[in-house]
C-alpha cells in the first residue's frame, strides 16, 4: 500500500490576500474572519512518501475530451449543443453524514459534484451540487457552516439549500452572494420525513427550490480541469482508495466494467436512495485535497482552509496522479497541478466527481493497486 504525508505547501503570489471565513454549528452565536497575506509567487512544496510494499508502474489511459465541443459546466460530459446546459444555477444541498441514522441518504447520486468535510460533531458533512440533473427527494437537509462560502462560490452565486445556523453562520452567508434558502428563513419547499432522527427529517426536491430561483443567481461555469483534446490519462495504478476524515474511515474501490468508484464508509456500504429504490454511491472522479483546518475560536469548530495551496490526489480511471491544488479566491475555480514548477494540470475524466476534503495530517490519504 502506497501511502502519502504532505506538508503544508508554501503559498506565493504577489499581493495575494487569501481570506478565511469561519466556521460555526447551529449553537454557536459568534463568527470570525482571518486574512493571511502572501508574499510571491510559488515557493517549495515538500511531500514525504513511506516507503511502499509494491512498486506500481505508471500507467496511461487513453481518454480525451474536445474542448472544442460543448459540455455540461460541472461534469465535463460533452453534449451535442449549448441549448442542452440547463439554464438555471448551481443548486447546494446541504446533507448529513451523522455516524447513526443516516444512511441511505436521498439524491447523492444525481449531483454533479459532492463536497465532503469535516463538521464539530465527529462526522462529515456534505454539499451536493445538482444542475445537469434533477433530483427527488434529495436530503436529509441540514445546517451550514461558514466555511461553505469560500467552498462554494465558485458555482457563480448558487442556490444554498440548508436546515439554518447559528446566528454568526447564518449572518456571514446572507451577506455573501451565495443565495439563500435556508428551511427558517421563509424558503418554501421543504417537509418532515419520519422514520429519522429528529435533525435528520427535513427533505426536498431540486424542482420546489430551483422555483425559488433570484435575479441574482448565478450559472455555473466549468471549476475542475478536464482531459483536453488529444491528452492521455496517466498516473500510478490505484484502485483502492483509503481517506480519513477525522473518526469516518472512507473507502473507495474502482470498478473497471463501469469505470466508477464505489464507496464505504466506517465498513459498511455507503447506499443513497433514488427515485427507484436504492443504489451504492458512486463517482467518475474521486479528488482528494488536503486542506488545514482551523477553529473558531467562538465555539472550536473545525474549519478547512480552501483557498491557498495543499497537496491534492486525483483518482480517476483507476490511476492517482499527485501534485498541488491552488486556488487564490472563493469564485476561482480549483486547480490541480502536478508541481509548481511545471504547472502540468492534472485533468480529470468527464463525469461526476466527489471532493474528499480531509486535515492535512500524516497518512490522511492512501491507495493500492488490488
Amino acid at each position: 500500500m502506497i501511502r502519502r504525508t504532505a506538508s503544508l505547501a508554501s503559498i506565493l503570489s504577489a499581493g495575494l490576500l487569501v481570506v478565511a471565513c469561519s466556521g460555526g454549528d447551529d449553537d454557536a452565536a459568534s463568527d470570525t474572519t482571518s486574512a493571511t497575506t502572501v508574499e510571491s509567487t510559488v515557493a517549495e512544496t515538500t511531500t514525504t512518501q513511506a516507503t511502499t510494499t509494491t512498486s506500481p508502474t505508471s500507467t496511461t489511459a487513453a481518454t480525451s475530451v474536445d474542448l472544442d465541443v460543448p459540455r455540461m459546466p460541472l461534469t465535463g460530459e460533452p453534449i451535442d449543443d449549448a441549448s442542452e446546459v440547463p439554464d438555471r444555477p448551481a443548486l447546494v444541498v446541504k446533507i448529513s453524514n451523522a455516524p447513526l441514522n443516516v444512511v441511505p441518504q436521498a439524491g447523492l447520486n444525481n449531483a454533479d459534484i459532492v463536497f465532503e468535510e469535516v463538521i464539530n460533531d465527529a462526522a462529515t458533512r456534505l454539499a451536493a451540487v445538482f444542475h445537469s440533473q434533477d433530483v427527488d427527494p434529495v436530503g436529509p437537509v441540514r445546517s451550514g457552516r461558514s466555511q461553505d462560502i469560500n467552498l462554494l462560490l465558485s458555482l457563480q452565486r448558487p442556490l444554498f439549500a440548508w436546515s439554518g445556523g447559528n446566528p454568526a453562520v447564518t449572518r456571514a452567508i446572507r451577506e455573501s452572494d451565495l443565495i439563500d434558502l435556508s428551511a427558517v428563513n421563509g424558503s418554501s419547499g421543504y417537509y418532515r420525513r419520519s422514520g429519522r432522527r429528529d435533525a435528520n427529517t427535513l427533505y426536498s426536491s431540486s424542482e420546489a427550490l430551483w422555483a425559488q430561483t433570484t435575479d441574482e443567481a448565478g450559472r455555473p461555469s466549468t471549476v475542475f480541469p478536464y482531459l483536453q483534446e488529444g491528452e492521455e490519462l496517466t498516473g500510478e495504478p490505484a484502485t483502492r482508495i483509503e481517506v480519513v476524515l477525522d473518526s469516518l474511515d472512507v473507502v473507495w474501490e474502482y470498478d473497471e466494467e463501469t469505470g466508477g468508484y464505489f464507496r464505504t464508509q466506517n465498513g459498511e456500504e455507503h447506499t443513497t436512495e433514488t427515485a427507484d429504490g436504492v443504489e451504492p454511491v458512486w463517482a467518475k472522479n474521486v479528488v482528494v485535497m488536503l486542506a488545514d483546518y482551523g477553529r473558531n475560536p467562538a465555539d472550536g469548530n473545525p474549519e478547512a482552509q480552501v483557498l491557498g495551496a495543499n497537496p491534492v490526489f486525483v483518482f480517476t480511471g483507476g490511476l492517482v496522479q499527485e501534485g498541488e491544488w491552488l486556488r487564490f479566491a472563493p469564485e476561482d475555480p480549483f486547480e490541480f497541478f502536478d508541481n509548481f514548477d511545471d504547472l502540468n494540470t492534472l485533468p480529470l475524466q468527464p463525469g461526476r466527481t466527489w471532493m474528499e476534503i480531509p486535515r492535512n495530517v500524516d497518512d490522511a490519504v492512501a491507495w493500492e493497486a488490488e
